[in-house]
């Protein structure tokens, strides 16, 4: 249900195990906002947490409490284990899988196919890789516009198929992957891809860019041109694409979830954008800083460059 998040096994009533005797897991639903109150009070620990070894330090420098300092320590590591046990639980109450945000597309590839006059196969893999709540929700209108992008762009009709020699049947391709602290969504097809030399010349006459772009600009940022605001290579518009806003809203989406996109093709051979996505919106890296004897955190993400001194990198809420 809207506003919810599930956590346990599958919804069903209570089983019991006929080896064991036992009642076995239910699921349990909880309202996201006390969740989210959750996750806040957790991190108001985590902040509260990380004052011990200052506090430590002060002891024993300040105070020559020495013996006091080191129990403050050996305390803080009791507690950080905790903290950070106590978060990752937190935060696995959040994650759903993949499949949530695929589930949607089987319907919406058959029939958009269907209006296409095309044949395509949907493959999807990775279902069970999971994210933040938030991060697969939002991720519904990006991953729509790629899909009407691959069946209108990319995959060509079965004669023209045949004509090249490649299966009538073409395939789209949506896959998730695990990537240390973030996720990585691929959406692919085996279609016509993008003819770079097309690209430049449409931006050209649209006048996104200049003669001189137009002369040296490489074919992957040729490419790229297809995320800037209004461009379109379609001429005529219809109600599944070619209105110039499909690739530029993507990037913007995936931005505002602090993710990455990009994309590579091969003409003749097909496209993929590749989504870089992190697994939660509810925890930022920060770096942490000491400037007249005051602390101060700066998000990672705005950290352009470091030099030579002393620092330290904390995760905050």
């Amino acid at each position: 249900a809207d506003g919810a998040v599930v956590a346990g096994g599958a919804d069903e009533p209570a089983a019991v195990d006929a080896d064991l005797g036992r009642i076995g897991v239910r699921t349990l639903k909880v309202d996201q906002e006390k969740v989210d109150r959750l996750v806040d009070l957790v991190g108001e620990l985590i902040v509260a947490k990380n004052a011990l070894p200052f506090l430590a330090t002060a002891a024993e420098e300040e105070f020559g409490a020495r013996p006091l300092g080191r129990r403050m320590k050996d305390q803080y590591a009791v507690l950080n284990r905790i903290a950070e046990d106590l978060r990752g639980g937190v935060m696995d109450i959040r994650m759903l899988p993949f499949s949530v945000a695929f589930s949607r597309f089987p319907r919406l590839v058959r029939d958009l196919g269907r209006r296409l006059g095309k044949q395509v196969e949907l493959v999807t893999e990775g279902g069970e890789t999971a994210a933040d709540k938030d991060i697969i929700e939002s991720l519904g209108d990006p991953l729509v516009h790629l899909v009407r992008n691959s069946l209108d762009h990319g995959i060509e009709p079965v004669a023209d198929r045949i004509a090249a020699g490649k299966p009538p049947q073409g395939t789209l391709r949506m896959v998730a992957t695990p990537d240390g602290d973030a996720v990585v969504v691929e959406v692919s097809d085996d279609g016509r891809g993008i003819d770079p030399a097309q690209v430049r010349h449409r931006a050209y006459e649209r006048g996104l860019i200049g003669e001189t772009e137009l002369e040296q600009m490489t074919d992957a940022e040729a490419i790229d041109l297809v995320f800037t605001p209004g461009f379109s290579t379609t001429t005529e518009v219809s109600d599944v694409s070619g209105r110039g806003v499909g690739m530029d809203a993507v990037r913007s989406s995936v931005e505002r979830l602090g993710g990455t996109v990009t994309l590579r093709s091969v003409r003749g051979t097909g496209t993929t954008a590749r989504l870089r996505l992190p697994l939660s919106m509810a925890v930022t890296q920060v770096m942490v800083v000491s400037v007249a004897g005051q602390g101060l955190g700066v998000p990672v993400d705005s950290v352009v460059e470091t030099v030579a001194g002393t620092c330290a990198c904390h995760t905050s809420y």
